[in-house]
């Protein structure tokens, strides 16, 4: 019952130093072991990637859209035996992957990437050329969008005949092929041309004439991007009417189609499916990444990234040769389901 005395309890308790002490040392104690454990809290937390500001949790993706070059693919331009591994996990938990990416569909690559595995179905569903081409699971062309021919023929006659073009390499995409056309300095082009050829994609055939219709996609073939930034600036007057600069890899600068993404392109897709956004995961590493990063519930950077791709992403991980991508699928997308 309680005290009717509460003057007299306090008298006794403080005339009882060694019930005082013990009492003091058994609360010191107990704080230090609550500081303790909010230190081992605070060290687990900063391990925990956050989201960015106000993005929300997204629910589990069901759909990945994943660039191919400096994310999926490892600097070789190969799968990992990690990637492959978990391309099939993936899979099995009902999860669609979907490469997206500024290659063709066509070339090498096909056969040593996207027929290499099976769950990449070879390449469909896919979006390809960085938008201008998608296609569904059962193969069949969903999108195919082409530069205006008014903007193919000003860039070709200003490479052509313009001493500050002189020295890059220039290639178009057309159909399943990518075509090269000489111009004022052979020798120099030959050795940019062989490079792109290098990464897999479709190896450029010489023509004598570009053709100006149904022209996917052009590329100006820098060498490296202290040039690209030297031509980056010239190009935008001769894209006016329905064309806009991108880049994906370091030196090559990209024409493509005005208003067309990868991001328009993977959201044909989930029309298709009866999918939104939130229920996508989107991961990259170039500018020309950002249109899907920005619409996916769930976004994520490479390590490799630009800086300006890692800022926009809700989340970054390691890089391409270090499987980032793995630990991606592993934290965003399997662990949430």
């Amino acid at each position: 019952m309680p005290c009717s005395c509460p003057c007299l309890c306090v008298s006794v308790f403080l005339a009882c130093p060694k019930f005082l002490d013990a009492s003091w040392r058994q609360h010191s104690a107990l704080q230090q072991r609550r500081l303790a454990m909010l230190s081992v809290l605070v060290s687990l937390a900063a391990l925990v990637p956050s989201p960015r500001p106000g993005s929300g949790l997204a629910p589990a993706p069901r759909v990945v859209f994943t660039d191919c070059d400096g994310t999926m693919l490892q600097p070789d331009h190969t799968l990992s035996p990690a990637v492959s591994a978990m391309l099939h996990t993936l899979h099995s938990r009902g999860v669609r992957v979907v490469p997206s990416t500024g290659r063709a569909r066509a070339g090498p690559w096909t056969e040593s990437v996207l027929a290499a595995h099976p769950v990449l179905q070879r390449g469909s569903p896919g979006v390809y050329i960085n938008g201008c081409s998608a296609f569904t699971e059962d193969g069949q062309a969903l999108v195919s969008t082409y530069l205006p021919e008014a903007v193919v023929e000003r860039v070709l006659r200003w490479w052509r005949t313009r001493a500050e073009a002189a020295g890059s390499g220039l290639v178009a995409y057309v159909g399943d092929e990518t075509l090269h056309v000489p111009g004022q300095r052979p020798a120099s082009e030959a050795a940019l041309v062989a490079a792109l050829g290098a990464l897999g994609d479709s190896p450029p055939r010489a023509v004598t004439e570009l053709p100006t219709a149904e022209v996917f996609k052009m590329i100006l073939l820098c060498g490296d991007d202290a040039a690209a930034r030297q031509w980056r600036p010239l190009l935008p007057p001769l894209l006016a009417g329905g064309a806009a600069l991108t880049q994906a890899i370091p030196g090559y600068l990209e024409i493509v189609p005005e208003g067309v993404t990868k991001g328009t392109a993977c959201g044909a897709l989930l029309a298709r499916w009866g999918l939104s956004w939130p229920e996508a995961l989107a991961i990259g590493d170039g500018t020309n990444d950002l249109s899907m990063l920005r619409e996916a519930g769930t976004s994520v950077a490479m390590g490799n990234a630009a800086e300006g791709v890692r800022a926009e992403a809700q989340y970054v991980v390691g890089t391409n040769a270090e499987d980032g991508w793995v630990d991606a699928m592993q934290r965003y997308v399997l662990d949430r389901l």
